[in-house]
């Protein structure tokens, strides 16, 4: 008799759907099979219908409302195709154009997914309510640790009760034999793990451990979380490019939902790490590139009232630009505005004379700006121009080279270009030097543009980087920096920010 399935099995499908963390590519892939299988009608694939159901559920994980509503009530009726929509959204979100070079845990977007996903899951097992599959989840959330006696060799839960005695509400019932650390609970404790203080209500009787519920469900939505991260991975490698095109082509609605935000400036609905000063800053910033240099110029310090003229000068593009610039409505709210977003890394305001002066520039640098129209404008760059010399005397080592191709893959007029034309480009260049292959350059220059890291273009050196600084004529000398002068687009310097905000949750 064949092992049953989650493709034809009921049972499995919701064990599959609840712990597809315990289970491997070949069991999910028959989870998405089910879920796939509701959009085939006697033998004939309704192509039309899943992507209406994907942009349906794609489009509500917009809405806090429906996500807050999918914890009582499922919004859809059966974990497989729960699975498939789920991820094809994300996908859809993730192949928008503007999250390209985008890491996936700045974009808030997929979070809404995700949490969608969670509560929906969460609220199917809820209705299945046989009380066996939350017992498997037990089994799973509050087994042993390796380290901590071995596994258990009977089961972990072995029931879900109500326990008047210790209060209202039901209680996991865990032999003292089976019991693991994570079984101790106490009030307010993260979900993780056993915390400091707070009274204990894991209760203790005939030899078990009663822990209740509530602990149960915070533990399994953490879990939850890690779980669909696994499942989009799966149907990420699973679909082929034709597949992706065909998806990306005829999906529409969630990338105009995104688009709209972005058009009206909503940008906290579609980044994680959004600030909300972000917006203000760059309307200035765009006002001060639109303005001639004699009235106000990006990285140099203004007074308000010349700010201000180029902030009424600006020809905003979107409406939200214009409830910007509209909000600023005189040289004294503008320092009001300044001062509000003094904490902001592109503002610095200079308090030592009669009047204040402000300064909008890249990230908390004052760095000169460089216009970059070909690759050779990037030795204007002090470091860059020492590279340059030193490179006709000796072969490079690596780092040179890999640095030199990452600043290409950031530089604005090389995001729409193909990667032959690039390394065409970047031949070109490199063939000024003696010690230049043409092979070996083509080879290595394609090998850095394929060695992502995690999916996102690795950045390219800054200047306190111990291998630039043996080309560094000194920081304090220097009137560029390399993140500040350069054109970099604007998702380069979001992660830069993401990455040196340290350890952050990852998607």
């Amino acid at each position: 008799m064949s092992p049953s399935t989650p493709t034809d099995d009921e049972d499995m499908t919701y064990r599959v759907a609840a712990l597809p963390l315990e289970y491997g590519e070949t069991r999910i892939n028959q989870l998405f099979t089910r879920g796939y299988n509701r959009y085939v009608v006697d033998g004939e694939d309704q192509p039309e219908d899943l992507v209406n159901d994907v942009e349906r559920f794609g489009t509500a994980a917009f809405k806090e409302q429906v996500r807050a509503d999918a914890a009582e009530e499922p919004f859809v009726d059966e974990p497989g195709t729960l699975a498939v929509l789920a991820t094809l959204s994300a996908i859809c979100v993730k192949e928008h154009p503007k999250f390209e070079h985008a890491s996936p845990r700045n974009i808030q977007v997929l979070y809404d997914i995700r949490e969608l996903y969670v509560n929906n899951l969460a609220s199917l097992i809820r209705a299945r309510g046989d009380g066996l599959l939350q017992q498997d989840i037990a089994d799973v959330l509050y087994s042993k640790e390796p380290g901590e006696d071995g596994p258990h060799p009977g089961r972990v839960c072995t029931g879900i009760t109500e326990m008047p005695e210790f209060g209202d509400g039901l209680y996991l019932e865990i032999p003292m034999a089976a019991a693991s650390r994570k079984c101790l609970v106490q009030e307010d404790e993260p979900a993780t793990g056993a915390g400091e203080g707070g009274e204990i209500l894991t209760r203790v009787k005939d030899n078990k451990l009663y822990v209740p519920v509530g602990d149960f469900d915070s533990k399994y939505r953490n879990y939850a979380e890690r779980a669909f991260k696994k499942l989009l991975r799966v149907q990420e490698d699973g679909l082929s490019d034709d597949q992706l095109t065909w998806l990306t082509t005829n999906e529409s609605a969630i990338t105009e939902r995104i688009d709209r935000f972005l058009e009206t400036g909503h940008h906290e609905r579609i980044w994680r790490n959004w600030d909300r000063g972000e917006r203000t800053i760059r309307v200035l910033r765009r006002a001060l590139s639109d303005a001639p240099d004699d009235v106000a110029q990006t990285g140099e310090f203004h007074t308000a009232k010349e700010l201000y003229r180029a902030v009424t000068a600006y020809d905003a593009e979107d409406e939200w630009e214009s409830s910007v610039t509209d909000w600023i409505s005189s040289p004294s709210s503008l320092a009001k505005t300044l001062a509000d977003h003094e904490s902001h890394s592109a503002v610095t305001i200079d308090r030592d004379g009669r009047v204040n002066t402000y300064r909008i520039g890249r990230a908390g640098t004052g760095a000169e700006q460089i216009e970059v129209r070909e690759i050779e404008d990037l030795f204007e760059l002090p470091c860059m121009a020492n590279m340059e010399e030193r490179l006709h005397e000796k072969k490079p080592v690596r780092k040179d080279l890999y640095n030199f191709a990452r600043m290409v893959m950031w530089l604005p007029q090389y995001q729409d270009s193909s990667l032959d034309e690039i390394v065409a480009d970047l031949k070109d260049v490199f063939s000024r030097w003696p010690w230049y292959d043409e092979q070996e350059t083509e080879y290595q220059v394609r090998y850095e543009f394929s060695n992502t890291i995690d999916g996102d273009t690795p950045l390219p050196m800054n200047c306190d980087n111990d291998d630039l600084q043996r080309y560094c004529i000194g920081q304090d000398q220097c009137p560029y920096s390399i993140w500040g002068s350069l054109p970099f687009p604007d998702e380069m310097y979001e992660q830069v920010e993401a990455e040196s905000a340290g350890s952050v949750e990852q998607f």
